[in-house]
């Protein structure tokens, strides 16, 4: 972490505010003994218990997470300049450049998307190749047509996704502004739709989870009258929109309603999808919707419901590893909530093995490896303390 542990940062926080473990405990609903075990690295929180520290704090959860506002030198962490100079000189397109074709822009973006869904280099790849990308988008962007804005519109929404889980919640937020901007130049009903899906995933990355539920029932009643006439592209973005608007649900609180969602019209949506069809930036399908079904239980603090829903999905039927990874990392948080540490860190080597760099860029894998070795009993602390080694996780 940039600035130190989660643990670190709720200290941090909670006595910059003159606040007691008590006072902390009492308004979050545990124990201060558990609030001092958290803040001194020996229990990872759960997502539930951190979006509920940040709340009393003040502050947003990627603070207590350690996200940095410009980029870190840790060792393991990205360096993403390169990103950040296109992202703030967007329009700064140098003379002796090559314009770029849109056509071919499109082609490198679906190969950069491949990339990030389906390489164990996702990460690698991202950071060298979407600068360039997000440049030659502003550029086709200036020619005023519908196919440049639909281009530089795809462009945004992938740099959002790879961003988030960068940490850079920040610059999420700007590639989901300009995604929605250009989607909207181009009147294209499917690209509002994913603009609207991917705005609403900024809104969550930042705990602003009636916000997303807004944005995901408006793209919804936005994009409807198009399903009707629309093709497996169509079925796909609405079930996006309807999964979208469960996971916020969840997050508010309305469980009963998040459920009612997934079970009903996001389960019947991916019923009618079909597999050998090209897949959209959201992976719809009925894995996908069972994973969100555990993601909801994760989400409202049900742990062994998550461990329950998680019997019954075969993860390795989805081709996104992004997808693999995001729920294995649920499943591994929901074995640490029950006090199952060994069964952690066997989801956390499943997560290596699926892909090692998830354990070199995302912040959260890393705080769980880290406090995960701070109580590691003698029989598996050699497997954790060689699984931190290999991606320079300092104990």
């Amino acid at each position: 972490m940039s600035e130190g542990t989660t643990g670190q940062m709720i200290r941090l926080q909670r006595e910059r505010r003159g606040m007691s473990t008590t006072a902390l405990a009492t308004r979050t609903g545990c124990t201060s003994r558990h609030i001092e075990l958290i803040e001194q690295g020996k229990r990872t929180p759960s997502l539930p218990m951190l979006r509920e520290i940040a709340k009393v704090l003040g502050v947003r959860t990627a603070v207590l997470l350690g996200e940095a506002p410009r980029e870190t030198h840790e060792p393991g962490r990205p360096q993403i300049s390169g990103i950040e100079r296109a992202l703030f000189t967007y329009r700064g397109v140098s003379s002796d450049s090559e314009p770029p074709d849109v056509e071919q822009l499109a082609e490198r973006i679906a190969a950069a998307r491949d990339a990030w869904f389906g390489s164990t280099r996702r990460y690698s790849m991202l950071m060298q190749d979407l600068p360039r990308i997000i440049s030659d988008a502003e550029t086709v962007s200036l020619a005023g047509t519908r196919k440049g804005y639909r281009t530089a519109a795809d462009a945004y929404i992938l740099a959002r996704g790879v961003l988030k889980h960068l940490g850079r919640v920040d610059l999420a937020h700007l590639a989901a502004d300009r995604a929605m901007r250009y989607a909207e130049a181009a009147a294209d009903p499917l690209m509002l739709a994913w603009a609207h899906w991917n705005w609403g995933q900024a809104a969550l990355s930042d705990d602003m989870h009636t916000i997303a539920r807004e944005i995901g029932e408006r793209g919804i009643a936005m994009f409807e009258p198009a399903v009707g006439d629309g093709d497996q592209r169509h079925i796909r973005a609405f079930g996006a929109l309807h999964l979208l608007t469960a996971v916020a649900a969840a997050r508010g609180g309305d469980d009963d309603q998040a459920r009612e969602i997934l079970r009903g019209r996001a389960r019947q949506l991916a019923d009618r999808v079909d597999a050998s069809s090209v897949y959209d930036p959201a992976f719809f399908s009925p894995t996908n919707v069972a994973i969100h079904m555990a993601g909801v239980e994760h989400d409202t603090g049900h742990p062994e419901a998550v461990l329950t829903v998680a019997d019954d999905i075969d993860v390795q039927t989805t081709p996104s590893l992004e997808r693999r990874t995001t729920h294995l990392t649920q499943v591994a948080r929901a074995c640490e909530d029950l006090g199952d540490d060994a069964a952690s860190l066997v989801y956390l080597m499943r997560i290596e093995r699926e892909c090692p760099e998830e354990l070199d860029h995302k912040p959260l894998l890393r705080e769980m490896v880290h406090a995960l070795a701070r109580r590691a009993r003698p029989s598996w602390a050699p497997e954790v303390r060689f699984l931190a080694q290999r991606h320079n996780i300092l104990l």
